[in-house]
């Protein structure tokens, strides 16, 4: 403390009378305006909103009820309204008292008629109505979560004798949103269907929703774009998972075979996307009577006895040509069988339908190191040919093309890689250099903690060997002294007291002899001394 008590001492003294004054007045104005601003900070009190992003209209009347009732306020304007501040203390008094008169009023819905008075004109009652109906889809719309503010202009059609003269009626609908949100398809419908079916003769096609930017949410033709694009989308995403995974196939044989690096394969992809329906209908011939019997028909005659049946057997004597007769007591025996069957007509019917996302056409380009010899390169056609499938019949093509590969690529990601490497050993090395540094630094404030504590104790005993020194001598000479004043007998000091009144009076007795010697003597001690 007592030494930068004088250093700051010294360095006041470096510094003249003007100099001094100037530093004290500099310092005696911070300190006067510290003490202000904390004064005036600590009185000013803390304002809180009471109403954010009101209309003007709004605004100005709270301001006066706020004027009138003593109460302390601040407006802020920004583009999303008027902002009234009022202190903390305050806000809630002032929004009771607000309240009990209606403000801010904001927007009226049916609440309008409340205060229907006499003489009114059937158009009035429309004006209002038009307005309480505009003012309740507000106030419904706001509700939504993504909506901050919002706008609801209603156009109704006059009424006419003639169907075909009557126009529909409209809605705009402006929405203001809160920041970094956004309404998604689903909120936008449902905003127009809560229009259309609040609105006597509203449709969703006569109603139009712009941001505070102007640009149309629900705008159709902008829907069937995104619809197709969407659409678009899927299918090339398809066709782009369809071409890496086997892109990845072949690339991952090529390069367990060869070795990496040494192929390179690129698959292009051509899907179909077309939604076919097939109808078959196969009929099959009937072998061996098999199949379903529809119908069938069996005839069986039969005849036993003699000839002596006039005419003979029915059929053979007129209808065989030499015909010979025979007895008329012969034997004669006769049997005629017929079968006729109709058989179901065998076929069947198919109703395919396919899916799209086939494949159309695929092909595969292969591009391998030149020292791959042409057999390698034939087996490996075949090979990629079986792993992509690859179908002939369907168009599909591949291709194995020998070509000198550049190795500055590969140079240059090893010696990103050997720099990155060299670059992580340093800042290891770096990081364990640190932590030695810090274990020394450790060590080496408790070590030099420990040595000047080990010091202060040497010190304090050197202190207290001194002290003890210096109480030992001055007891001695004051045992001489009082032996010299015959106070006390010489034979009452001890051994050490004697010797010291020796050398005391040896020493007397060499500055009387000597003062010269003795005083240059003295003097180069002093001058060892310092």
């Amino acid at each position: 403390m007592g030494e930068w008590k004088e250093r700051c001492l010294a360095v006041w003294e470096r510094f003249d009378k003007r100099q001094r004054y100037i530093m004290l007045g500099s310092a005696l104005a911070l300190l006067v305006l510290i003490f202000g601003l904390s004064f005036w900070y600590g009185s000013k009190p803390d304002m809180v909103p009471l109403f954010t992003n009101m209309e003007t209209k709004d605004a100005g009347e709270v301001a006066n009820q706020l004027r009138e009732s003593k109460i302390s306020y601040e407006v802020q304007e920004t583009k999303n309204g008027t902002t009234i501040l009022v202190p903390t203390t305050n806000v809630h008094e002032a929004r009771l008292n607000l309240a009990t008169q209606g403000l801010p009023r904001g927007n009226k819905g049916f609440e309008i008629f409340d205060d229907s008075k006499l003489g009114v004109t059937e158009f009035q009652n429309r004006v209002n109505y038009l307005q309480a109906l505009q003012g309740e889809l507000t106030r419904t719309i706001e509700q939504i979560e993504a909506v901050e503010k919002a706008r609801v202009h209603i156009v109704l059609p006059e009424d006419s004798l003639y169907k075909k003269e009557e126009k529909p009626a409209t809605a705009s609908i402006m929405l203001r949103l809160k920041p970094n949100t956004e309404l998604t398809k689903k909120e936008i419908k449902g905003i127009v269907n809560l229009a259309a079916h609040s609105v006597k003769g509203l449709t969703p096609e006569n109603i139009t929703i712009v941001d505070d930017s102007g640009k149309i949410l629900n705008d159709p033709d902008e829907q069937d774009e995104n619809s197709v694009g969407a659409k678009t989308l899927t299918q090339l995403d398809m066709t782009r998972k369809v071409q890496d995974n086997i892109e990845k196939k072949i690339q991952t044989l090529l390069d367990q075979t060869l070795g990496e690096g040494r192929a390179f394969a690129r698959v292009s992809v051509e899907l179909d996307f077309d939604d076919r329906l097939t109808d078959r209908q196969t009929f099959t011939p009937v072998i061996d009577d098999s199949g379903i019997i529809r119908s069938q028909q069996d005839i069986s005659e039969s005849y036993v006895g003699n000839s002596t049946n006039p005419g003979g057997p029915a059929g053979v004597q007129s209808n065989v040509p030499g015909y010979v007769e025979q007895e008329n007591n012969a034997n004669a025996e006769y049997e005629k069988k017929e079968s006729t069957k109709n058989y179901e007509i065998n076929e069947e019917r198919q109703h395919v339908i396919a899916s799209p996302g086939s494949i159309r056409r695929l092909t595969v380009a292969v591009l391998v190191n030149d020292d791959v010899t042409q057999p390698q390169q034939d087996s490996i056609m075949r090979t990629v040919s079986s792993a992509a499938g690859l179908n002939p019949s369907r168009g599909d093509t591949i291709s194995v093309e020998p070509l000198p590969f550049s190795t500055e690529n590969a140079d240059r990601r090893a010696a990103e890689a050997q720099a990155e490497k060299d670059r992580q050993d340093r800042i290891f090395y770096m990081q364990i250099g640190a932590l030695l540094l810090l274990l020394a630094l450790i060590v080496g404030g408790i070590l030099m903690y420990r040595r000047k504590k080990r010091l202060e104790r040497e010190a304090e005993e050197e202190a207290r060997r001194l002290e003890e020194e210096r109480r030992a001598a001055e007891l001695a000479e004051e045992r001489a002294e009082a032996v010299e004043a015959g106070e006390v007998e010489e034979d009452e000091l001890s051994e050490e007291e004697q010797e010291h009144m020796k050398q005391k009076q040896a020493l007397l007795a060499l500055i009387d002899a000597k003062p010269e010697e003795v005083a240059l003597l003295v003097k180069t001690w002093l001058a060892e001394v310092e």
